[in-house]
């Protein structure tokens, strides 16, 4: 039996398990499936646990309907359909829809229902909103970049019960929400942005690819990455919802990080932060502009000593500028 993306990693991804949520993925084969539910018969006699299949949904991708209902039916199980929920968090092959956020707002709207907000002081409620209304998506915002739409409900739930304490009379806003989520070095509150907070977490994960190891790490190595920069990484019609979301925030993440330089391969000479706080195609644009080795990596860049083609001649200026550069990168090993 083989797991799923077997092409991308040796013999595929067989079990996703998190304490009792457990995800079986198998290849589209009905002599796999068989030995599967062997395999979870076998279990249950040895392990005197009883498998509840009645709980359990079958979900195929790209899957024939009559190959569906037959294991459908080797499993006793239900059919189900994207986009499906992992821990809470709907997972889907394709684009989500608004729709499928709507949990979100309604689970933060059955939460100001029982609050009595208007009895509460303003710390009351900042701290009632950086505990709860602010900490409800954190686990969704960390695989997803959240639409505006449902950024803009979250956003005026907090705001509504921050100015009215969860009363019907409306009140004015004395100040800006912009300001009141800033910290209070600031000058703000401290309550937290919904938008800084999910392109923080997503930019998590482009700091894991490049420092970790793992299943995740190799699986995206293997399909997207491979043995390029990450900031040459071209988007594709066929990428997955959160590898998109992840490149959104690409640029966010390369601006603010410094590569650990190593052998140089996967580190650009133009286009990464690594020889001065900014990337060189920034502090040198017209230098970057004439360069015909606009994705050189740094490997290369020393291994040719630095002669590198112009589209024309410099001038004087420029000359010595690119020459106190040059040297200025070869020194630096």
């Amino acid at each position: 039996m083989k797991g799923l993306a077997s092409n991308l990693i040796e013999n595929g991804v067989a079990v996703l398990q998190y304490a009792d949520d457990t995800i079986i993925c198998l290849e589209n084969d009905m002599g796999a499936a068989r030995n599967m539910k062997l395999l979870l018969y076998i279990y249950e006699i040895m392990s005197d646990l009883k498998i509840n299949f009645s709980k359990s949904e079958l979900v195929m991708i790209n899957g024939d309907d009559m190959l569906e209902k037959q294991i459908s039916e080797l499993f006793n199980c239900q059919i189900g359909h994207f986009p499906i929920k992992y821990l809470g968090v709907p997972v889907s092959p394709s684009k989500l829809h608004v729709a499928d956020w709507a949990h979100l707002i309604e689970r933060n709207k059955k939460k100001l229902d029982t609050w009595k907000g208007s009895s509460m002081s303003i710390a009351g409620r900042t701290t009632l909103i950086n505990s709860s209304l602010s900490s409800t998506f954190i686990y969704h915002m960390s695989l997803y970049l959240l639409p505006k739409s449902v950024v803009h409900e979250l956003d005026k739930q907090r705001r509504t019960f921050f100015c009215q304490g969860g009363g019907v009379k409306r009140k004015y806003h004395l100040v800006r929400w912009g300001i009141i989520c800033k910290s209070k070095q600031m000058g703000g509150i401290g309550i937290k942005d919904i938008t800084k907070m999910n392109i923080s977490l997503l930019c998590k994960w482009w700091w894991k690819l490049e420092s970790e190891e793992g299943l995740w790490q190799t699986l995206v190595m293997n399909k997207y990455i491979k043995n390029r920069a990450i900031s040459t990484i071209p988007s594709r019609l066929d990428d997955s919802p959160m590898w998109k979301d992840l490149l959104k925030v690409r640029s966010i993440y390369l601006a603010g990080r410094k590569p650990v330089i190593q052998n140089g391969e996967n580190v650009l000479f133009w286009l990464d932060c690594w020889l001065e706080n900014s990337p060189l195609c920034l502090k040198y644009p017209v230098l970057f502009e004439l360069n015909e080795c606009k994705h050189i990596s740094v490997a290369e860049f020393v291994r040719k000593n630095g002669h590198i083609p112009f589209r024309r001649w410099l001038p004087s200026i420029l000359h010595d500028q690119w020459e106190l550069l040059k040297q200025q990168a070869l020194n630096f090993f």
